[in-house]
């Protein structure tokens, strides 16, 4: 809502100031400079009007898979690029006019040209780490919900695939530079692709062999059940398969609980690295 009042707030400003500019005469018979400033200015406008306008709406469907957020992410980069080019060409038609006109012109790094030259640099950075890890953070997403429906053919399916993002993450990891010597962030997903991995190799068979065990028993039950005086044999068996299920649901209960320990260290250390990398970065 914040953003909302201020892009409102900016857009009235972006246009009265484009009128402002094209009210005023021509210099000297010369109209470029002025109608070279009143089309940035229609950019920019159409920009904060229509790109941010789409960006807002993308936004909200974005955590709900990660080509969505891909995309997301992607049209902020465009409209990052559409600003940067509108502005070289500024940049040009100001270098012309002041050649023209035998004006000098002084290169102006100013602090807070600077400072937005530093903020697009650390978005940069964040959104190809955080690309890495919101891929196999939304495909373990799918692998719980396969899990609390008991559907051991998503389960398997969805382990194959989390372990496959989370291996192509650590190598994709390998490539990625620290930010100005700081590795935090990158580490930080390092770790969560890790816990992925060692979820899916180490931990999830138990899950796995529990769902398994469990429609054993089930139907050895069922077939029990129907039986109005068993055999020693159907009873002996009957009772095995009470300690198998028993068992089985001891190691799932087990590995459950450890998983969600390890997930929440893992992903509150996520976010506060996050949190940290931001404000150790972010220019005051």
């Amino acid at each position: 809502k914040k953003v909302e009042a201020l892009r409102d707030k900016l857009l009235d400003e972006v246009q009265e100031a484009k009128m402002n500019i094209q009210s005023l005469p021509s210099f000297k018979g010369d109209k470029s400079y002025r109608d070279s400033t009143v089309s940035f200015m229609k950019l920019y406008y159409n920009v904060l009007n229509e790109d941010y306008g789409k960006i807002i709406n993308m936004e909200e469907i974005a955590e709900q898979s990660y080509d969505a957020m891909e995309a997301y992410m992607m049209a902020q980069e465009m409209v990052d690029k559409k600003l940067e080019e509108g502005n070289d060409k500024m940049q040009v038609a100001t270098a012309a006019f002041a050649a023209k006109n035998n004006i000098t012109l002084t290169k102006d790094n100013s602090e807070l040209g600077e400072k937005i030259k530093q903020v697009h640099e650390i978005n940069k950075f964040y959104k190809e780490v955080y690309l890495i890890f919101f891929k196999a953070y939304k495909q373990e997403g799918y692998l719980m919900e396969a899990v609390q429906k008991n559907n051991i053919t998503g389960i398997e399916q969805n382990k194959s695939s989390l372990l496959r993002y989370a291996t192509e993450g650590l190598e994709k990891l390998k490539t990625v530079k620290a930010f100005q010597g700081d590795n935090a962030l990158a580490n930080a997903c390092k770790t969560v692709m890790n816990f992925y991995v060692k979820e899916v190799n180490e931990k999830l068979n138990s899950i796995s062999e529990f769902y398994l065990t469990n429609e054993r028993f089930e139907t050895i039950k069922k077939e029990f059940e129907k039986k109005s005086s068993p055999s020693k044999a159907e009873v002996d068996a009957y009772n095995k398969s009470v300690k198998d299920i028993n068992a089985a649901s001891q190691a799932f209960n087990s590995t459950n609980q450890a998983l969600n320990k390890e997930r929440n260290n893992v992903l509150n250390d996520w976010n506060k690295t996050v949190n940290g990398f931001f404000d150790e970065h972010t220019p005051r």
